[in-house]
């Protein structure tokens, strides 16, 4: 019996793989809109992973296009091993930012070797430019619930750089790690912007207020979801909500303003 687990492992996993609907293989909408999947199917037996590593240094070898790497790395992220964890995280830096980014999100996927697949996240973040790739490493590693204290320094360097894409998936990874220090940080983001004073002759032109508040509106949905992971049970939908909560409630739950 024993010689037949790793068959009866691997048909289980293609089986489930088959049976998920098409809408569940659909593409974020925006670079930091990228879900990682759950972690892959834990494999206890090392040589079940070392053959499945082979058989995924053989392909990439033959593979002619992008799409080919990324779709053979979707498949090996599906596993969970420190050896399959190894052989994506050396794809993290591959110079075609798609193959990166499925790298990212298949070493996001390995629970069995959190802290090793968050470092391999966090050195890979740490000197990429791409902003696709930046988001991946940047949720991959909130999804791991990698809280380590470099990793909230890079998220919080994101978070201030822009409001745009990055922002986003910082945003994101302090809600998965359920960051309380960022907070107000977090619920200054709620409101819609606005010029302070409407009439004044030296405000930005409408194509400037028009640009922001569609970054707003992108982003204020993960705003409002990363506060209600670090407070449960509390929703914010104004900066004012969430000032007058934490200055009344806030230290009992280990939140400051």
């Amino acid at each position: 019996m024993r010689a037949l687990y790793p068959i009866l492992v691997l048909c289980a996993f293609a089986a489930a793989q088959e049976e998920k609907p098409a809408e569940e293989a659909e593409k974020p909408k925006t670079a930091g809109e990228i879900e990682i999947p759950d972690p892959g199917l834990a494999l206890e037996d090392s040589a079940v992973a070392r053959r499945e590593v082979a058989r995924f240094e053989t392909e990439m070898r033959a593979a002619k296009e992008p799409a080919e790497e990324v779709a053979l790395l979707e498949r090996l992220g599906g596993f969970d091993h420190p050896v399959i964890l190894k052989a994506a995280a050396r794809r993290l830096k591959d110079r075609e930012f798609q193959v990166a980014v499925a790298a990212a999100v298949a070493v996001a996927r390995q629970s069995k070797s959190k802290d090793s697949a968050g470092r391999a996240l966090l050195g890979a973040l740490k000197s990429e430019k791409r902003t696709d790739v930046v988001c991946a490493l940047l949720v991959g590693m909130g999804r791991l619930g990698y809280d380590n204290k470099s990793a909230v320094n890079e998220a919080t360097k994101y978070f201030r750089r822009d409001t745009k894409e990055t922002h986003k998936a910082a945003t994101r990874y302090f809600g998965y790690i359920k960051y309380k220090p960022a907070f107000r940080m977090l619920a200054e983001k709620l409101d819609e912007p606005a010029p302070k004073n409407p009439n004044d002759p030296t405000n930005p032109p409408a194509s400037y207020w028009k640009e922001r508040w569609e970054e707003w509106n992108s982003n204020v949905p993960y705003t409002r979801w990363a506060l209600s992971q670090l407070v449960e049970g509390e929703t914010f939908e104004l900066m004012s909500e969430a000032k007058d909560w934490a200055e009344r409630e806030g230290k009992e739950h280990g939140i400051e303003w």
